[in-house]
């Protein structure tokens, strides 16, 4: 059992680290990226995700979109 809850936390620390985001200004061209944020535990995945969408959020009220890799 101790190995099961040693592999689950183990799991859980190296799983941490978001993808970034990348964002582009259609007038501008200029192009920016959000992320990528380490997660570090479980529970800091929550604060990632509001990181990420602050950051997303902020970027796009300057005019930038969302770009896929």
């Amino acid at each position: 059992m101790r190995v099961f809850i040693l592999c689950i936390a183990v799991a859980t620390v190296l799983a941490g680290c978001t993808s970034a985001i990348h964002m582009r200004n259609a007038t501008t061209g200029a192009t920016a990226t959000c992320g990528p944020f380490p997660t570090g535990w479980a529970l800091g995945g929550l604060q990632v995700a509001q990181r990420e969408q602050q950051c997303v959020s902020d970027f796009q009220r300057q005019g930038y979109e969302r770009v896929s890799d």
